[in-house]
């Protein structure tokens, strides 16, 4: 045995078995420390071991820096789109707009109103104050929007009672207006105490206040007129409460004395009906005296809100409260059946004559069918009549050539299913097949057998679906009829239902039918015969006349149009190979 090799193996064991001891005792110290360490809610930080260096891979790492990119410019497109359809609209200066035509903008451009209401001496009732956005800011779709609305006049407002005693006519008038009191009345009667135009006395029937008035308290002021005139005719004031207004006129225009005539709300007189009078009833007035009535405008009638109400149910609420409607329908962004909008706000006081227009939701969907194989008229027909109904449906269109005939509809990109209102349709059209102009110029020297005439031509137009505009013209060296000009040169593509102008040599020439019979085809060539008419040629068999005509369609002598067609019967040019009966038989063959 080698003493060596067993040392040194034995040396090598018991390193390895230290080794290992050490590092199990590295990880359970570490394995201790880091459970104490969570245990006081603190972090231990790894311990740092040496990897292998790693590898370089260049074409890995330049994959990877491609997707990145990629990744990046991704984003960065997708985030453009999301700016612009995010952009929303300028904001645009709503103070001073109705309630009703500022909430219709919002509807309009998707902006949502927050509406709060205060009240405004400068801004009648029911007009835009102010907003929290200001004219010019984008703002999105889906935003609120904040607004102030006036309530008019807070007639709550109570005021000092000013020295009425001492004021004249003018300035109470003038204290009224610049207060906004509603309900100031003022008259006049007779007084030897109280000098003309002098306050003789005021009553205020508002019992809520006690030094202050409110701004719609009933103020009664009774101007002195000064003594009255002894020699005058003194008129007794009777009891108009129990007048029609049509009675009270009756007796004031018998009796000299001067009407002014108020409407006030009230919810129990009958309209129509006298409240009350400025002079009691009984006391004696003379003529021009000043009465002041105040006449019943019946139940103040408030427009309902008509959102709380199906279209079906709002004719009867309307109808109960004596308020005509006329009821529209176009579609929206609502479904079936919703309401849209009111011409006149709710909680309104409604004013006799008054119609309250109500719009309700056709539908937010629409049933798009398909057009394919029908016209492109058709279906914008079909979209004109939605968007006059407020669907805003739009139509575009590629033009592509095809078999079909011109302005049919090849595809259609959505058919046969439910599309929202604002849908743009894509369709492909056809414009129609591709022909190839024909060539309608006949060489120079032709004759009719060559030539196109009018009526040759509208076949050819016929067969290949285009439209010819034929124009008379003489052309030197033409033959009558000839067709000389063509304004698509030959060969050209068209599109079917093309036109093409041909000009054409008056075809006017009246001509003598010659006799052809005994002449050969070069014979009437050499006549030039066949630039007179249009010859057609028959063969038969005619003893005597072989390769000579033997017949003619139009007797000679018959007056015809240069160019009309004759037909020659010619005999046939004898065959060598078939023997001539007359002849007698070869023996030897």
């Amino acid at each position: 045995m080698d003493t060596n090799n067993t040392f040194l193996e034995s040396y090598k064991k018991k390193t390895d078995e230290q080794n290992r001891q050490e590092t199990d005792k590295q990880a359970l110290d570490t394995k201790e420390s880091a459970d104490s360490a969570f245990r006081k809610g603190g972090f231990v930080k790894p311990l740092k071991t040496e990897s292998a260096p790693s590898v370089k891979r260049p074409a890995q790492s330049k994959k990877v820096a491609a997707i990145i990119i990629s990744v990046v410019v991704l984003a960065l497109i997708i985030f453009g789109i999301y700016l612009l359809l995010n952009r929303g609209i300028a904001m645009v200066n709503l103070v001073g707009w109705t309630e009703n035509d500022a909430q219709l903008w919002a509807r309009n451009n998707g902006i949502l109103l927050q509406v709060e209401q205060e009240y405004s001496d400068e801004m009648e009732a029911g007009r835009v104050l102010s907003q929290n956005t200001a004219e010019g800011t984008q703002v999105k779709k889906g935003e609120f929007v904040r607004l102030s609305v006036s309530l008019g006049h807070d007639l709550s407002i109570t005021l000092p009672i000013p020295d009425l005693m001492a004021m004249t006519k003018n300035e109470i008038d003038t204290w009224a207006a610049e207060n906004y009191m509603t309900k100031v009345r003022i008259t006049t009667e007779f007084s030897d105490v109280v000098e003309s135009g002098k306050v003789i006395r005021f009553e205020i029937n508002d019992n809520t206040v006690v030094n202050e008035v409110r701004r719609d308290s009933p103020v009664y002021v009774i101007i002195s007129k000064g003594p009255e005139d002894v020699s005058t005719p003194t008129i007794e004031v009777p009891n108009f409460k129990i007048m029609s207004i049509a009675e009270a006129y009756a007796f004031a225009e018998e009796n000299g004395l001067v009407l002014v005539v108020e409407e006030e709300y009230d919810d129990f007189a009958p309209k129509g009906s006298i409240i009350s009078q400025s002079v009691k009833a009984e006391e004696k007035v003379s003529e021009d005296t000043e009465i002041s009535l105040v006449v019943s405008s019946g139940k103040m009638i408030l427009v309902p809100d008509f959102s709380k109400y199906p279209k079906e149910l709002a004719p009867s609420v309307a109808g109960e409260l004596g308020i005509p409607v006329n009821i529209t329908e176009s579609y929206s962004g609502r479904s079936a059946g919703k309401f849209i909008s009111q011409s006149i706000k709710a909680d309104t006081v409604y004013e006799s004559g008054q119609i309250v227009e109500l719009k309700y939701s056709i539908d937010n969907k629409i049933t798009l069918p398909s057009f394919i194989g029908q016209t492109r008229d058709s279906i914008e027909a079909w979209a004109k009549e939605l968007n006059s109904n407020g669907a805003s449906i739009s139509i575009k269109v590629t033009n592509t050539k095809s078999n079909s005939p011109p302005g049919t509809i090849l595809t259609q990109n959505k058919a046969n299913t439910l599309v929202d209102i604002n849908t743009s349709i894509n369709i492909t059209v056809s414009s129609g097949k591709v022909v190839f102009a024909p060539d309608f110029l006949a060489p120079a020297g032709s004759g009719y057998d060559a030539i196109i005439t009018r009526e040759k031509a509208i076949a050819m137009c016929e067969e290949l679906n285009i439209i010819p505009v034929f124009v008379e013209e003489n052309k030197s060296g033409k033959l009558p009829g000839e067709i000389w000009y063509q304004s698509v040169s030959a060969g050209k593509e068209i599109r079917e239902g093309s036109t093409i102008t041909l000009k054409h040599v008056p075809a006017n020439v009246q001509l003598v039918v010659p006799d052809f019979i005994g002449l050969t085809k070069a014979d009437i060539i050499a006549k030039n015969l066949h630039k007179s008419f249009h010859i057609i040629y028959m063969e038969g068999f005619k003893e005597g006349f072989e390769e000579k005509v033997y017949e003619q369609s139009l007797k000679a002598g018959t007056r015809t149009a240069a160019g009309s067609q004759i037909t020659l019967s010619i005999g046939a040019k004898p065959d060598p190979s078939i023997p001539d009966p007359t002849e007698e038989p070869d023996p030897e063959a």
